[in-house]
């Protein structure tokens, strides 16, 4: 996974984690991006009939139906167009990711984001006087996980142990499938308006019981971050005509280039979208 990270520009919070991704209003503006960084020359749209994509189930259980809805037909527009998809199981996927996430994300801000904090003269030049500061109560409420270390103990079989498993589960599934890439929902649900969470951290599905707001928001998303492979996510549709629907691709380790030729493709096919309403 490419990282673009001044040390300067960027607060950092986990060295394992911690990944700058550059965002434009199309897949070729970070083609574009991607190259100048790299020194890469332009890229070229992948053939969608040679493509075998996967569709991890764990990642497409428990989505809000209309998120959902729009994602599906996303994808019948690809299978029409003649991409493959392949179901795959990963049934290991999200137990794994959480022998892993959190304690790396809770253990690992305590060095690393104090050492920036010094080394830039901060105004607050320790974890404690940053989380003090904290607006947000889940984000408020993960650092105070932090400053307690509550998975400092798990933080070695994390990286030693849990972390390698998770990256062999993807690099087994690539391989045994023969897969180009994973896609999967962004997110299970659209944006909620802030107002509606009314300083609550807690978010409910089409009237399910309230889950996390980090869960229900980050889920699919972390276990590629854990695992340190390259993805990239597009806007497919749009929820109730103003909410944007994100379907992410997630490839092999070193598959960046690869995963943008399919991004420019599947893009050309779905089409882009119009600003939101704000």
């Amino acid at each position: 996974q490419r990282r673009y990270h001044d040390p300067q520009a960027v607060v950092p919070i986990s060295h394992t984690r911690d990944t700058v991704g550059p965002m434009g209003r199309t897949v070729a503006d970070v083609a574009l991006l991607d190259a100048v960084i790299t020194g890469h020359g332009p890229l070229s749209p992948a053939a969608v009939t040679n493509l075998r994509i996967g569709l991890p189930a764990p990642l497409w259980e428990g989505l809000e139906a209309a998120l959902e809805d729009v994602a599906r037909a996303a994808l019948a527009k690809l299978e029409a167009a003649g991409v493959t998809f392949v179901p795959v199981e990963m049934s290991e996927l999200l137990a794994l990711n959480d022998r892993v996430s959190y304690a790396i994300a809770l253990h690992e801000p305590i060095d690393d984001l104090t050492a920036w904090l010094v080394a830039n003269h901060a105004p607050a030049q320790t974890v404690a006087e940053v989380a003090v500061r904290i607006a947000s109560p889940d984000v408020r409420a993960a650092y105070d996980a932090v400053l307690a270390d509550a998975r400092g103990g798990d933080y070695h079989s994390a990286m030693t142990v849990w972390r390698p498993r998770l990256q062999q589960l993807y690099a087994q599934t690539f391989a045994a499938s023969g897969l180009d890439a994973l896609l999967f929902p962004t997110t299970r649900l659209a944006a909620v308006p802030i107002d509606e969470l009314n300083g609550s951290s807690r978010v409910s599905i089409d009237g399910a019981a309230p889950i996390d707001e980090m869960e229900a928001y980050l889920r699919n998303t972390d276990p590629a971050s854990n695992a340190g492979i390259p993805g990239l996510a597009l806007p497919v549709g749009l929820v109730d005509a103003r909410l944007p629907v994100g379907l992410e691709l997630d490839g092999p380790v070193g598959g960046d280039r690869r995963l943008l030729a399919i991004g420019l493709a599947f893009e050309a096919i779905l089409g882009t979208l119009p600003a939101p309403e704000i």
